[in-house]
């Protein structure tokens, strides 16, 4: 039987927090938790849940994988920075997959599709793909007036975008196919299953911005040093 490492996946760059957990025979673990905020305080408590389900321990793990956006700043900074602190104490690699191509895994097996993102700001995330984990563009943030160019009734559309594509152009809204309770999220566990086989050197562990912050620095009415 092929060994294969076993290894995390962590996702903080959505309103969720989720991690999940591949062992070497290919068996699965997730956990999953709807929530916008607040993924620093919960992270590592879902972790040690889910290494006790899976009767494993930190020393056990062998790889680890994370969502690297774009999504939450905070969020993938919460994400981001969990990975990589284990991976440098366990000494073991850890590999940054991107939100839209992670988000594409959900797709139909050896099938094209785009993934569409709801940036706000009348703008969507998009890449598109010639099948799950293939891309065939780059990542970009498109103003709404672009971003659906191309799609047809043919397109098959995954991500918070899809039914506005759905409704737009036509284009089919993958998303209705999917558990209503995971729809827009990432899969988690087929996450963990390609970067399980993924090589570190192609998916460093840095964040992919699309776009900057939402955040501006204040310029006004600053409360002057001491």
């Amino acid at each position: 039987m092929t060994k294969y490492p076993i290894t995390l996946a962590i996702d903080t760059a959505q309103a969720c927090c989720q991690c999940a957990l591949i062992d070497a025979d290919g068996t699965s673990y997730s956990m999953s938790e709807a929530r916008a905020r607040g993924h620093a305080e919960h992270l590592m408590d879902q972790i040690d849940a889910l290494l006790d389900n899976s009767q494993r321990e930190y020393d056990d793990l062998e790889r680890i994988v994370v969502a690297s956006g774009p999504g939450s700043f905070t969020g993938l900074r919460v994400g981001l920075a969990a990975a990589r602190g284990l991976a440098v104490a366990l000494d073991i690699p850890c590999l940054g997959i991107p939100t839209l191509l992670a988000l594409s895994l959900s797709g139909r097996e050896n099938s094209p599709l785009s993934v569409l993102i709801d940036a706000r700001r009348d703008q969507h995330y998009r890449q598109d793909f010639s099948a799950p984990g293939k891309p065939i563009s780059e990542p970009k943030a498109f103003e709404n007036i672009n971003a659906l160019d191309g799609f047809t009734a043919q397109s098959r559309v995954l991500g918070s975008g899809a039914e506005w594509a759905a409704s737009e152009c036509g284009a089919h809204n993958v998303e209705l196919a999917r558990d209503p309770d995971m729809r827009t999220f990432l899969n988690v566990v087929k996450m963990a299953e390609f970067g399980q086989l993924a090589d570190p050197n192609h998916f460093p562990p840095e964040p992919c911005y699309l776009r900057a912050a939402d955040a501006k620095p204040q310029s006004a009415k600053q409360i002057a040093r001491r």
